[in-house]
């Protein structure tokens, strides 16, 4: 989800990225794991929270789509009641379209 290059611009100046190995003997990272109830050697996740590690949208796990990515940054911006960049709005429901279904039309001038 990360290869498109609209989401990994959001995360990179919307959000603060962090990535916590879970595959790695590392006390620091354990440490996370535990606190957020993540197993070691699981599948990746991303969580959306705020400095005090409150949730601000529901966690991504299994659904490494762009769409979910771009659904969970608006909602977690909405959340912290920041601003969502029209880009990102736009991008997401681009996304969603593209998970419903587009159909094509054509439109000529006479």
């Amino acid at each position: 989800m990360l290869s498109h290059p609209l989401l990994k611009e959001a995360a990179e100046t919307l959000f603060v990225p962090l990535a916590i190995k879970n595959n790695t003997k590392d006390d620091a990272d354990a440490t996370v794991l535990a606190r957020f109830g993540e197993k070691a050697w699981n599948n990746p996740v991303v969580r959306f929270i705020d400095a005090k590690a409150k949730p601000l949208a529901p966690k991504l796990d299994r659904d490494w789509t762009a769409r979910a990515l771009a659904n969970g940054m608006v909602t977690a911006l909405t959340t912290a009641k920041r601003p969502v960049p029209a880009w990102l709005s736009l991008l997401a429901r681009e996304e969603e379209a593209r998970r419903r279904g587009l159909e094509r039309a054509v439109f000529s001038q006479a």
